[in-house]
């Protein structure tokens, strides 16, 4: 609520308008999100924070090419936002770019700073996509060391672990008893 407050006495004010913006975001309304912050990503001069930002309402909202664009504008302004790469990655993966996602996924790995579960997360759905069932099993095995209580992590690396398993099974699959 005062965060609303303070965007509505000055609806110009760059940080206010993000502020007000990523909670709305967070507290799942992204399209009044969208509309607080629209002035500023499309902005030139504005701060790369503004383009991520929108990114992220951008991909809360499905635009995922809308999502890829900000995010991208985010990086050329600046090339140290890891945010900017977790969000370009998770667009370009939804739109089946795959190894480019993988890319960004990596370069704002390499960034990160603080928990880095998230984008590990990411990272490891994104090169299971690809069929690199081992490297992901590893990357989310690191996350859950990290953060061993992080609920998407374990259910992934179960349903990583089946698919390892059904790749290389090591019993015989079932079929039809024989025809006496």
């Amino acid at each position: 609520a005062h965060l609303e407050k303070a965007y509505t006495r000055n609806p110009s004010n760059p940080q206010s308008a993000l502020e007000y913006a990523v909670a709305l975001r967070e507290a799942d309304y992204a399209n009044r999100a969208s509309v607080v912050l629209a002035p500023f990503a499309n902005d030139p001069k504005s701060a790369a924070s503004m383009k991520t930002e929108y990114s992220a309402i951008q991909l809360a909202l499905g635009n995922n090419e809308m999502a890829e664009k900000y995010a991208q504008k985010a990086i050329n302004q600046d090339p140290n936002d890891a945010h900017a790469f977790h969000y370009l990655g998770i667009a370009l993966d939804a739109q089946g770019k795959h190894p480019e996602a993988e890319k960004a996924f990596r370069k704002g790995l390499d960034m990160w700073q603080g928990d880095p579960t998230p984008i590990m997360n990411n990272l490891a759905l994104n090169l299971s996509a690809q069929g690199y069932l081992d490297e992901a099993s590893e990357i989310l095995e690191k996350a859950r060391a990290v953060s061993p209580n992080r609920v998407e992590v374990e259910r992934n690396l179960r349903i990583i672990t089946a698919l390892r398993q059904s790749e290389n099974p090591t019993t015989p699959k079932p079929g039809k008893k024989p025809v006496k």
